[in-house]
């Protein structure tokens, strides 16, 4: 799912003769050809792209990269039935959910040797777990991703008598705005303006459960001596889920259909007023501007209000990633390298923080960070003051089945209270070992 940051800079990235001049001697005689499979589909980032592989091509004669687009839906099929069959691209990029299934047959390369430690120094600690396998390699370069924050209504929060200027900080506060802001506007009875929302739906509810659960200190599932094990039995991972279907089934500040909730379902229910504050991406903010330019100057963003046991905050990078049945492992860095180190003409970016900003997302990079502080809108900045907490899902691979077999659907029951928190963790905690094989 392509998750979009707003940037005023994006025509910038256009310009001609973006590229500075990395070069490298192609080794091979003959002309070795890269297949990379990507899911970029934005104008302006393909338009950088299909640039930068003209200019490194030209610098390297004996390299050509051959292009397949594809989209989120299709390339994770599209790319197993390759590996399968032994037709697998030698480049391709990758979501956090195909990231730990490919990680997890050994289908993603080792690429410890090849990237220069400062390189990695270079990213934020959320990209640098996305691209660190559990037994330490790098396997991977972070590319565009998206931070998670709060979004309030300014307006229903004068009504409610809280402070427009002061979203909550702390759970504990969140919570008390929250039921301030639950009302029964017209007087009939009926609850028509509720405290909180965020998206539930589809592969959105298990998600955002991650970060409950996070909030609380869980560790979900981890990595020890060969083998993941399952964490959802702790107390810290039922704590989480409590503290998510409290918010519908005890406080009920949330209504029940949140569970029907997509992204844009909470964003029109934001710009309507059926919710006041709501969870949502950071490309959001463009579409509550388009969605409700009556609202201007009536909402904001902040940092996500603190768990009750942790700060942490959803954000991390999808990534490049080279395969392990690649024959050409080292021209495809060559790629990579030039990538990540030729400077863009966007001053304080490189190609691939070009390629991000036309994209509208955000690398997790220290020079990206300082690029974005000092020129997205104002209510971009809560999202990159996020990025030092942020929390990667669990890159377990049989999470992401789980999660798609069971995790969404039960999540989706426990909040409209047809299963119990301690019948669903229970569930889900032996399934997750049964596919452990613990």
């Amino acid at each position: 799912m392509k998750k979009r940051f707003v940037s005023m800079f994006l025509c910038a990235a256009l310009s001609i003769g973006m590229f500075g001049a990395m070069s490298y001697e192609a080794k091979a005689e003959e002309t070795v050809e890269i297949q990379f499979l990507h899911t970029a589909w934005v104008p302006a980032q393909l338009e950088i792209l299909e640039r930068a592989i003209a200019d490194f091509e030209e610098k390297n004669p004996g390299i050509k990269i051959i292009e397949t687009r594809s989209s989120w839906t299709d390339a994770p099929s599209q790319i197993m039935t390759s590996i399968v069959s032994g037709t697998a691209p030698d480049l391709i990029m990758c979501n956090t959910s195909m990231l730990a299934e490919y990680r997890g047959i050994g289908a993603i390369a080792d690429l410890s040797t090849l990237v220069p430690e400062e390189l990695i120094n270079s990213f934020l600690p959320s990209a640098k777990a996305m691209i660190t396998t559990e037994d330490g390699k790098i396997d991977g370069l972070p590319q565009e991703g998206c931070n998670w924050a709060l979004f309030y209504r300014k307006d229903l929060f004068e009504e409610a008598g809280l402070d427009p200027n002061k979203p909550p900080k702390t759970y504990d506060e969140f919570l008390e705005y929250a039921k301030a802001l639950t009302k029964d506007t017209d007087g009939d009875g009926v609850i028509d303006q509720y405290g909180y929302a965020w998206p539930v739906q589809a592969e959105n509810a298990s998600d955002y459960w991650v970060q409950f659960m996070q909030m609380c200190g869980a560790d979900i599932s981890t990595y020890d001596e060969g083998k993941w094990e399952s964490r959802l039995s702790d107390e810290t991972a039922i704590k989480g889920t409590q503290l998510m279907v409290d918010l519908v089934q005890t406080h009920k500040v949330t209504p029940d259909s949140v569970v029907d909730y997509d992204w844009e379902a909470v964003t029109n229910a934001f710009v309507s007023g059926e919710v006041a504050m709501m969870q949502n991406g950071a490309w959001v903010t463009g579409s509550v501007a388009e969605k409700g330019p009556d609202l201007d100057g009536k909402w904001g963003t902040a940092v996500m209000f603190d768990g009750p046991d942790n700060t942490v905050y959803r954000g991390y990078p999808n990534t490049f990633n080279i395969l392990e049945a690649s024959e050409h492992k080292e021209e495809t860095w060559k790629f990579l390298d030039y990538f990540y180190n030729t400077p863009s003409d966007i001053e304080g970016l490189t190609i691939a923080g070009a390629f991000c900003n036309a994209a509208g997302g955000m690398l997790y990079s220290e020079d990206f960070i300082q690029y974005a502080k000092e020129n997205y809108d104002e209510k971009l900045q809560p999202f990159l003051d996020e990025v030092d907490y942020c929390m990667i899902p669990p890159l377990d691979p049989s999470w992401q089945s789980l999660t798609s077999m069971y995790g969404n659907s039960t999540v989706q029951q426990m909040l409209m209270g047809s299963v119990s928190v301690d019948e669903g963790i229970h569930m889900l905690d032996e399934k997750l070992k049964e596919f452990h094989g613990e």
